[in-house]
């Protein structure tokens, strides 16, 4: 299954995942994926990452920081997001450099308040930040970051996440608990208001398609 699944984007290994989901349950499902995931090409990786989260087993949080690596993607950070990386783990992220510090950055920007312009699962589950700090600390912490070299994408990664911070730190609830994340997505309509958010993704799915039958015709 692994070497057929070398070159597997997201759609598919939707079928294989959730097959196992519903026959061996999360954590075999875990270690099948991370071994999946690690015989993918890097790029392909970055790409697929984030499915990790829904086997909500927290081993994986383990697995993100220790597999990231360029390219890094938003995926990365959104994985993390949804496992419910805490603060003073991520401030052990933000000191480092390269792709930890990156991931660190994406996943204080899945931790905004749901936008349409998440994937659909994303804004079901609503991660918030665990242990977040004073919005003194936050910022100042983040700010930091450009204390020293850095590249443009992480100087303009680091003023969008402050510029995000409000939203960041927002005391909320989180909408979907981490061990629910499987259940999420065998099945998100069961989990409450949920209708109208995959009712606007599967309108947004329908119009592009539109869009590129009418170019293609």
């Amino acid at each position: 299954m692994t070497e057929n699944l070398l070159t597997a984007d997201l759609r598919a290994l939707r079928e294989p995942f959730t097959k196992r989901l519903l026959a061996n349950g999360p954590r075999a499902t875990y270690l099948w994926l991370a071994d999946v995931l690690a015989s993918q090409s890097a790029p392909l990786r970055s790409s697929n990452c984030t499915l990790i989260a829904y086997t909500g087993c927290l081993d994986a949080l383990d697995w993100i920081e220790a597999n990231v690596a360029s390219p890094v993607t938003t995926n990365w950070g959104q994985g993390a997001a949804l496992l419910g990386a805490p603060w003073p783990r991520l401030t052990t992220w933000l000191a480092t450099s390269g792709p930890l510090q990156m991931m660190a950055l994406g996943t204080l920007v899945a931790y905004r308040c749901p936008a349409p312009n998440m994937a659909p699962l994303v804004q079901i589950a609503a991660p918030m930040l665990p242990d977040a700090p004073a919005r003194e600390v936050f910022e100042t912490t983040v700010a930091n970051i450009l204390q020293s070299p850095s590249a443009p994408r992480i100087r303009s990664t680091v003023n969008h996440v402050l510029s995000l911070a409000t939203e960041i730190l927002a005391p909320r609830s989180r909408g979907v608990s981490v061990a629910d994340l499987p259940s999420l997505y065998l099945k998100p309509e069961v989990f409450p208001n949920t209708q109208a958010i995959l009712n606007r993704h599967d309108a947004v799915v329908s119009n592009v398609r539109t869009s590129i039958r009418d170019l293609l015709s």
